[in-house]
């Protein structure tokens, strides 16, 4: 950019100035003047753009700039590159989130991305990614992604693209729709350019965090492009860093598949498995630079990690905690704290932690380190790798480790030191005796939540209060008592006082000595707790009720109007006439009910999630699992179907609501493919899919317990398809219940596609056994360059295999109260059919539907006119032949519909009921 002379000058003059009145009085005359030239109709681009520079150069130093933005969106709208430029600039900097010029902005921005000048969308995506408002994600999330898939963009536009998406998938998940185009960006995971991958691995790692079963299948991808880095060895000569082979790929594959379960493929788990021994033998070499060192070993701990959390060879896992184990004896700060921190990850899924216990004096040590962040690894794995046999020694350690530690490690210390204490406690007088005195050595860096779960704790177990109490008593009497432990001690004393009030030297007016010694030093809070216990005292040591009054008297006129509340209240239960009150306000405290500790809720707060959220957290095996389980239960849907009267008599009490992440486009475009998989479940043919680029029809013809299906692909798009492939995959659950191969006699599916042409397979399937699983439609094609995989649901059910079987009325409701009786396999649903109401030919519809799933109609056999019921044979053939009923009852007048299914195996009912809830649903 050639420089501006009147900028220069003013930057000369601003610089000049000696002092701060000086500079605004010069900014001030320079805002003056550009109002002035702002109003000239003549204005060039040159002059905008310069004045637009000092307003930008003012902003930056921090002065106001209230104007000029309608000139910086016209320096956008200029075809000049430099004036563009300087307007995305300006507009970076100073446009406000709610200005009323966005939309012109987002106009200009969506211009620019379509155009067919990479520097301009260059400018454009930048200008995204700075400004990052609501309204931006909403409007050009789609264009970004369209730039991002575009088979004539260049690989740098896409980069910039997919970083683009990461930043607004970060500020405003909910906006961007990712659900409706994540699994269309997946495949770039395999593009041939690895700078490119590496930008869709970051968006994808970030999709994967929110969405993991919309993203799964991109773990096949991640194996195998760390399959051709790792093994292959194919990548080009300029990724190479230091004899390594392009390192943040790398790691960023291997973190992206930590966020999925092991692959259930035999063929994908032995590949990784190869990839990550592959790692750890290349690591065993130690690198003579120290860049080759970094790099290798940032590999190798994400290797480490993704084979812990994995989990898929245990004899890997206790190869890892040995190498581990070299790691934390490094002389490099970097390489001990890595070493101790995969090792506390190692120890949350580990089955022994007989290995890493080798270890303990080197990680007691290591508390020891010069640098802040070893030491505070080190407790991290001391709190991860503690087990029943290692608990007293760890704790021990730790509390003789506080008095030293830094300020900063013992707020967490304490509540590490309490759950572990609490956790593997085998002895009463253990766990009294380690949190007296936690209490006593923290009890300034730790929060109220620790003294409260101690009393949690001694008030649901009656073994500890008679020992809780002797140790209270003396913890009072000694001579520095903590206010933590004065509060814990006042709790007690106050509720199980009377159990050592015969014990010498435990006498009540012993106790309310030592409490009367330490009140008068103790906090606000500390002294209500203390008055509270002198309440309680009066309940339970009538002999020394005066001696109580008279410390509440004392409080009465305190000035902390807490305190004097208590008093005032307490020392008027204590004088009423009737001393039936007293014991019922005072009454013992009962145990408090099993709930989740309030020191792990603290503990996981803190917790810290950077932009990538962790898998795991510290704690050991018992924890990770626990929080694994929270997770899939978060995501299970578990409602229950409310009665079928109830439903029936009170229709509007159930209601649907719709998905408010949703775009109209997106519900429409679920909606349309449901409609069209609903309908092959009960029709022969018709189409599956009709997508953007390409068309699934499907055809089919059973004969039970075999069938022959036959898949058409078509080609929507413009542009010709190549390297297609069809596949069917069933679920490793039903794989051997149902036989899908493709058909014998037919040639290959052609070598390309060419727009508005059509390819076709058969397959061959046969149904062995009762399954319930649909099998995987898999197709696979490569267009301009870029690879796209679809999977799809292919209505091939056992349903599909009954046979219609006509019989007598009076046999089939002998066969349905005998299939009732013998409650083998029954399914009813009660499903909304609001079209009855309103469509003369629904009910003809529903016999359709009925007769189409493979049922024989049964006419006359309801008293009901309008109910349905009908017979059919599910054929298999190893597993035999299982009778299956059907009863439909439709309720026009309240939009319902009842729909019972029995049959002689419950697997054949379940997928019946759920192929018609699909149908109906679908109307």
């Amino acid at each position: 950019m050639a420089p501006m002379k009147g900028l220069t000058v003013f930057i000369a003059d601003l610089r000049k100035c000696r002092s701060h009145e000086d500079e605004e009085k010069r900014v001030n005359k320079e805002l003056a003047n550009i109002r002035t030239k702002f109003k000239e109709p003549s204005l060039n681009g040159y002059n905008r753009k310069k004045y637009v520079c000092k307003l930008v150069y003012m902003a930056l130093l921090g002065y106001e700039v209230s104007f000029g933005h309608r000139e910086a969106v016209d320096l956008v709208n200029s075809t000049k590159y430099s004036e563009k430029q300087i307007g995305y600039l300006a507009i970076s900097l100073l446009m406000e989130e709610d200005a009323d010029y966005g939309r012109m902005v987002v106009a200009a921005m969506r211009r620019d991305i379509h155009d067919t000048n990479e520097f301009n969308v260059s400018l454009a995506l930048n200008a995204v990614s700075n400004i990052c408002t609501r309204e931006i994600a909403e409007v050009l999330t789609q264009d970004i992604v369209a730039q991002l898939l575009s088979p004539v963009a260049s690989m740098f536009i896409k980069k910039k693209a997919a970083l683009c998406l990461l930043r607004l998938l970060r500020r405003f998940p909910e906006a961007v729709n990712a659900q409706q185009w994540a699994a269309r960006v997946i495949p770039y995971l395999g593009h041939r350019d690895i700078g490119v991958t590496l930008s869709v691995a970051s968006l994808v790692t970030a999709l994967a965090q929110q969405f993991p079963e919309d993203t799964r299948k991109a773990a096949s991808f991640a194996v195998r492009r760390l399959k051709s880095l790792v093994i292959d060895n194919e990548y080009a000569a300029e990724y190479i860093y230091y004899k390594v082979p392009a390192p943040w790929l790398q790691i960023k594959l291997l973190r992206l598949l930590q966020y999925f379960p092991a692959p259930e493929s035999p063929e994908l788990r032995s590949l990784l498995l190869s990839i990550l021994r592959h790692i750890i033998d290349v690591s065993q070499d130690t690198p003579r630079e120290l860049q080759q060192m970094n790099a290798q070993y940032s590999i190798l701990f994400e290797a480490i990690n993704l084979g812990i959390q994995l989990d898929i060879d245990q004899g890997l896992m206790q190869e890892c905690a040995v190498l581990l184990g070299r790691f934390i004896t490094s002389r490099e700060i970097n390489v001990r704290y890595l070493g101790l921190e995969t090792m506390a990850h190692l120890a949350a899924y580990i089955d022994s932690l007989d290995t890493i216990k080798t270890y303990q004096g080197v990680i007691i040590q290591s508390l020891r380190d010069r640098d802040v962040s070893v030491r505070r690894r080190a407790l991290d794995l001391l709190y991860s790798m503690c087990d029943v046999s290692s608990a007293k020694t760890i704790v021990s350690e730790l509390l003789r480790h506080m008095v030293v530690a830094d300020f900063t490690l013992r707020e967490e210390m304490a509540l590490k030191v309490a759950i572990l204490t609490e956790k593997y406690a085998t002895e009463y007088s253990w766990y009294v005796d380690v949190m007296m005195r936690l209490v006593s050595l923290a009890g300034d860096h730790m929060g109220d939540e620790v003294w409260h779960r101690i009393v949690q704790v001694i008030l649901g177990n009656e073994e500890l209060q008679l020992y809780a109490c002797k140790i209270a008593l003396q913890t009072l009497k000694a001579p520095v008592c903590h206010e933590s432990a004065l509060k814990v001690s006042a709790y007690v004393l106050g509720e199980f006082g009377h159990l050592i009030a015969n014990a010498p030297d435990c006498a009540p007016i012993d106790q309310l000595k030592a409490l009367q010694s330490k009140m008068a030093s103790g906090s606000q809070s500390a002294r209500a707790v203390a008055l509270t216990t002198v309440g309680k005292f009066i309940n339970l040591f009538p002999e020394i009720k005066t001696l109580c009054l008279r410390v509440l008297d004392r409080y009465r006129g305190a000035l902390d109007a807490e305190l004097q509340q208590r008093a005032c209240e307490y020392y008027a239960l204590a004088t009423l006439e009737s001393e039936d009150l007293m014991p019922t306000v005072f009454e013992e405290m009962p145990p408090f009910p099993e709930r989740r500790s309030a020191l792990m809720s603290r503990l996981l707060k803190r917790e810290a999630d950077t932009e990538d959220q962790r898998t795991w957290v510290f704690g050991g095996r018992e924890i990770n699992r626990e929080r694994k389980l929270q997770k899939a239960g978060k995501t299970a849907e578990d409602t229950e179907e409310p009665p079928v009267t109830q439903l029936l008599e009170a229709p509007e009490q159930t209601r649907f609501v719709a998905d408010s992440g949703q775009t109209p486009e997106e519900l429409a475009r679920v909606a349309k493919s449901k409609r069209h998989y609903a309908r092959l479940l009960w029709e022969n043919d018709g189409i599956l899919y009709d997508g953007d680029e390409i068309q699934v029809g499907l055809v089919a013809q059973y004969k039970p317990p075999a069938g022959r299906v036959g898949v058409f692909l078509g080609n929507k798009s413009t542009a010709p398809i190549y390297d297609i492939s069809i596949h069917v995959v069933c679920e490793e659950s039903s794989e051997k219940q149902l036989v899908v191969q493709q058909a014998s006699g037919q040639g290959p599916l052609p070598d390309s596609l060419m727009p508005l042409g059509q390819a076709r397979v058969f397959f061959d399937v046969k149904c062995v056994d009762v399954f319930a699983t649909a099998p995987t439609l898999r197709i696979a094609y490569t267009m301009a360059g870029a690879p796209t995989v679809s999977e799809l649901q292919m209505p091939v059910t056992i349903a599909h295999f009954i046979d219609p079987v006509t019989i007598t009325v009076a046999d089939f409701f002998s066969r349905w109260k005998q299939l009732g009786d013998a409650a083998i396999g029954e399914a009813q649903n009660v499903l909304k059919t609001p079209f009855l109401s309103t469509d003369s030919g629904a009910i003809q519809w529903l016999r359709n539907v009925v007769g189409g799933a493979g049922f024989a109609l049964i006419q006359g056999a309801d008293a009901e006119p309008d109910n349905i019921v009908g017979v059919g044979i599910a054929t298999t053939e190893n597993a035999g032949r299982f009778g299956c009923l059907i009863r439909v009852e439709p309720k026009p007048a309240h939009g319902l519909t009842r729909v019972t299914i029995r049959a002689t195996n419950p697997t054949v009912s379940k997928v019946v009921a759920a192929n018609i809830n699909m149908i109906f649903e679908s109307r």
